[in-house]
């Protein structure tokens, strides 16, 4: 019962987190659930992609008029996003959980560099910036589907939903607003896992005990989460995006070069 009841608790905080950031959830279930719970990283990486999709359908039960996912957009990157999701699942299944954890911490670095990188050259660095808005134009199509192609496979290997790679490149390659692009990513990750999740489901890495809870406790963190967002600046989103990355990054680093 009381681990039942700590991986609620973990849970919610990593549905929270996920709503927030268009993450899923996966990036923080994955080194909980390894580093705290200390389970196989192909169990925790299956019990994630489950809390992938619950947080995808918390958001998507509770978003509010006018700040939701742009489907159009989601709708053509999920195609090459899904294709890599089913290949990453099965490749997972021959790759050792060093690898693993070494290319998730990788990863996750890149992906916290590039977010740095934009932050810091923004064209109009003085106008203050907006989460939502509607009058936005999308560019950079083959750079936004070839990334979202490697996010699906990403999703599949390591059980993220890919969407700590989603969000950057929808928001600062394809221009989207960072709101849109967290909402579309939430809409677009739980399909990504889905495409996978019966991959470890047919190699018995999802355990009932383990999934249930946490998955209960991500689906109530995330539509939490849809309540906070509207209400914290874009700059506190960013730059809680970039430290939960380096943590995290460094917490599977040290795990997988020290089994």
């Amino acid at each position: 019962m009381v681990v039942a009841l700590a991986l609620l608790a973990t849970g919610v905080v990593a549905g929270i987190l996920g709503a927030l950031l268009g993450l899923g959830g996966g990036i923080f279930l994955v080194p909980a659930l390894t580093l705290l719970f200390h389970l196989p990283i192909h169990i925790a990486v299956g019990t994630s992609l489950v809390g992938v999709i619950a947080t995808s359908a918390g958001v998507a039960a509770v978003a509010p008029r006018g700040r939701g996912a742009d489907v159009p957009l989601a709708l053509r990157l999920e195609v090459l996003t899904a294709a890599g999701a089913m290949a990453g699942g099965l490749l997972a299944g021959v790759v050792s959980a060093q690898v693993l954890g070494v290319l998730f911490a990788v990863v996750v670095f890149a992906t916290a560099g590039y977010l740095l990188y934009k932050a810091r050259h923004r064209v109009d660095a003085a106008a203050p910036e907006r989460l939502y808005y509607s009058n936005y134009h999308l560019h950079h199509w083959p750079a936004g589907m070839a990334v979202s192609s490697l996010a699906g496979m990403v999703s599949g290997l390591l059980g993220v939903g890919g969407g700590f790679i989603k969000v950057p490149v929808m928001y600062a390659i394809m221009g989207a607003p960072l709101g849109v692009a967290t909402a579309t990513s939430n809409f677009m990750v739980g399909i990504t896992a889905a495409a996978s999740v019966f991959v470890y489901y047919g190699r018995g890495d999802i355990h009932p005990l383990v999934v249930i809870p946490t998955a209960l406790g991500v689906f109530a963190g995330a539509m939490l989460g849809v309540y906070i967002l509207p209400r914290l600046r874009v700059a506190w989103l960013r730059l809680g995006l970039i430290g939960l990355l380096v943590v995290m990054g460094i917490q599977m680093m040290v795990r997988a070069l020290n089994p």
